[in-house]
């Protein structure tokens, strides 16, 4: 008996459809799964530079100060007394041999870094076990003692050295998001507010790279001269508006020794409000690192105070001596923001917001960088965390740099600044 077989199954062409329907789904969907990852990573980095504020603002609670950017033990042969410095010798011989990667001065063993701001905020992030055991003081000199961050050297048995305890990896020390990671080395993803310079008392600018090993090295620093008292004075004076925290040399003697050229900012500084002031912000370029063209040979991590591996600064251009701060100024007579602040942020440009993401060389980049699409997060002196985007208005980051534009020298003066131009 005759008749048509029920067919079972799918045709090919049905499987295609299907398989072309399952296709497209997939495609509509990864770019939404790969954004809320992207937006987990971003909430979690948000959350541990909230955190590291919070910390900083422990430390401000009970010292009435913000904590140095990092502390250098400078060789007192090569540095000038606390009366200040002869003609003879220039005081940035000593503490620049660090701090300016591209000087010829070799730092003799009496001058040791010591240590950076993180080092300072530890009690008040839950790691006082290493808070505690960080070696600071002692009875030797700082040059013949296991005192530098990068001392494997220890003071007693059981007693991890100084590189043991910051080699040690902290979770809210590391943005999610940073490619940089190097396990159990001391990784680092976050950097303090220095302002305008590596170091106010000669304002050393910084010529951002290009490319991985091009371009780098100090602007904005006096040559052919021996500065005297009044000129690093007047320098300080400017840099100290423009900046939140700041590198300090201990002349070989602890930290209890204050040189005329140190300077840390308080809350009474911050004159243009703590919710206009940046306090921290993402850099991936910073943090483990072997040696290099920017850390003066030694292995870095999450204590190193090199200021370009702890600190972010602004764009800015350098004025014409006498005075080496930038030329951002003001108008004299005019009511509005002079035009050198427009070079705080180059959007797309060596020295923006987040050019960093092209380069690999850690320290190599002191600005504003993270592996986010878009911008950075970043924290104020007042506790919050905004996602400040890369294309943010050059003067309006200016602004947001400095504690005091609004008090600083006539010269350099802000306007003041709206909320509503950098708060969504």
């Amino acid at each position: 008996m005759g008749g048509s077989r029920r067919r079972v199954g799918f045709t090919l062409v049905e499987l295609l459809v299907v398989m072309a329907i399952i296709g497209i789904l997939v495609g509509l969907l990864l770019p939404a799964v790969q954004s809320a990852r992207e937006a987990g990573r971003r909430a979690q980095c948000a959350n541990n530079i909230r955190q590291l504020t919070v910390g900083v603002l422990g430390y401000v609670t009970v010292s009435n100060q913000f904590p140095p950017l990092g502390v250098i033990s400078d060789d007192p042969n090569k540095s000038s007394s606390a009366t200040g410095p002869p003609p003879s010798v220039p005081i940035y011989q000593g503490i620049a041999s660090w701090i300016n990667p591209s000087s010829s001065s070799t730092p003799d063993q009496l001058e040791v870094p010591m240590y950076n701001w993180v080092v300072e905020v530890l009690p008040y992030i839950d790691q006082a076990t290493l808070s505690n055991s960080w070696i600071k003081v002692g009875p030797t000199p700082y040059g013949t003692g296991p005192y530098s961050f990068t001392a494997t050297a220890t003071v007693g048995q059981g007693t991890p050295s100084n590189n043991k305890i910051s080699s040690t990896d902290i979770s809210v020390l590391v943005c999610p998001d940073d490619r940089t990671i190097v396990k159990n080395q001391g990784n680092l993803s976050y950097v303090a507010n220095m302002g305008i310079s590596l170091w106010p008392a000669v304002p050393y600018g910084w010529s951002a790279p290009q490319f991985d090993g091009g371009g780098a090295g100090p602007s904005c620093m006096p040559t052919g001269q021996d500065l005297g008292e009044v000129t690093w004075s007047f320098n300080v004076g400017v840099c100290r508006c423009l900046g939140l925290m700041f590198m300090e040399d201990n002349g070989n003697y602890g930290p209890t020794t204050t040189m005329p050229w140190n300077v840390r900012n308080n809350p009474a500084s911050l004159v243009d409000g703590a919710s206009q002031t940046l306090m921290l912000s993402e850099n991936t370029l910073v943090g483990v690192s072997g040696p290099n063209a920017f850390n003066r040979g030694i292995s870095t991590n999450w204590a190193t105070p090199l200021p370009t591996f702890c600190g972010f600064m602004t764009n800015l251009s350098c004025g014409p001596p006498p005075c080496y701060c930038p030329a951002g100024g003001n108008n004299p007579g005019q009511d509005v923001d002079g035009p050198g602040w427009a070079t705080a942020n180059p959007p797309g440009q060596p020295g923006g917001i987040n050019y960093g993401q092209n380069l690999s060389i850690e320290g190599s980049y002191p600005y504003s960088n993270s592996a986010h699409p878009g911008g950075c997060n970043m924290s104020f002196c007042d506790g919050s965390v905004r996602f400040i985007k890369q294309t943010i208005n050059s003067t309006v980051y200016a602004k947001l740099m400095s504690p005091a534009g609004s008090k600083v020298n006539i010269l350099y003066r802000q306007m003041p600044l709206s909320e509503d131009e950098f708060v969504p």
